[in-house]
């Protein structure tokens, strides 16, 4: 896999053998199974966090009497049926407040426009 290439999800990596793939249990759960769908994830901008702190959800504090914090990173939903361009096919990226994820491929999708990042292992380059 290379910057610029075409890529899907690998059905039997990411679905389970009752969706057609080769896997014994589902990648997170039966519902994104069943619809084909593998959630992916990228890093908040320097924009959304300062919306969010100007926000409501950010005032007051959390159950355990803490200051809310922002969120790090979003969830992006990667279907079966779509192809994705490769933006950076290695790479490490921090999506929460823990050290940087190894492994992951950087990706483009094709109908949105929308960026996210997901494990390479997940992919498979198109033809």
């Amino acid at each position: 896999m290379r910057k610029g290439n075409l890529v899907k999800l690998n059905a039997d990596k990411c679905f389970t053998s009752e969706q057609g793939g080769g896997r014994r249990y589902p990648l997170s759960n039966h519902h994104n199974d069943e619809n084909g769908v593998v959630q992916a994830g990228r890093p908040v901008t320097q924009e959304e966090t300062s919306s969010w702190y100007n926000s409501d959800a950010s005032k007051g504090m959390t159950s355990a009497g803490e200051t809310k914090l922002p969120p790090q990173s979003y969830g992006v939903r990667l279907y079966r049926d779509r192809v994705y361009t490769v933006l950076r096919a290695r790479c490490r990226v921090r999506l929460g407040w823990g050290n940087p994820t190894p492994g992951m491929a950087h990706l483009l999708c094709t109908v949105t426009g929308e960026n996210a990042y997901v494990k390479r292992e997940l992919l498979e380059v198109v033809s």
